[in-house]
């Protein structure tokens, strides 16, 4: 859509085409022809020529997929957020009460982060996340692991 509003062209619009200087314009099934504002208000001897036409359905359709896309990008993107936080919780969880005696006690935040790791690539195969993010993500998500083994004392840097 590029303008809306206007006056709607009849047989021709001959009459709008004089105040853009055209001898002649042709509408397009549905268009409107219109007298453009001048620059803040001033007069200005320079028309501008305003055409707002109806939308193909080749756009239609691209809104029908974009919306489509959006809503699968918004659930890939969601769940490995779900995922990531889950870690998260589970580290703090550990971290306030009984710190891990030794890297067995420490499985259950392996499994939750490998199911993180594999939704995060598989967002990046999918398109719907960069690989730079995916590899930022991650890496906050081993951080978290890490520091909780070097509180445990488990793993010294």
């Amino acid at each position: 859509m590029r303008v809306v509003g206007g006056t709607r062209c009849a047989a021709g619009c001959r009459a709008n085409a004089r105040f853009a200087g055209l001898s002649s314009v042709r509408c397009v099934g549905g268009a409107s022809v219109r007298q453009g504002a001048s620059l803040a208000g001033r007069r200005s001897t320079a028309s501008v020529l305003v055409v707002e036409a109806k939308k193909g359905d080749s756009v239609k359709k691209r809104q029908r997929q974009n919306e489509k896309q959006r809503l699968y990008n918004k659930g890939k993107k969601s769940a490995c957020k779900t995922r990531i936080k889950k870690v998260f919780a589970s580290v703090e969880e550990m971290s306030e009460g009984a710190l891990p005696k030794s890297e067995a006690d420490l499985k259950p935040i392996d499994e939750l982060i490998s199911l993180a790791y594999k939704e995060i690539d598989r967002a990046v195969a999918k398109g719907v996340m960069h690989k730079n993010t995916a590899a930022r993500r991650k890496a906050r998500v081993a951080r978290a692991r890490r520091d909780l083994a070097i509180t445990a004392g488990l793993y010294s840097p």
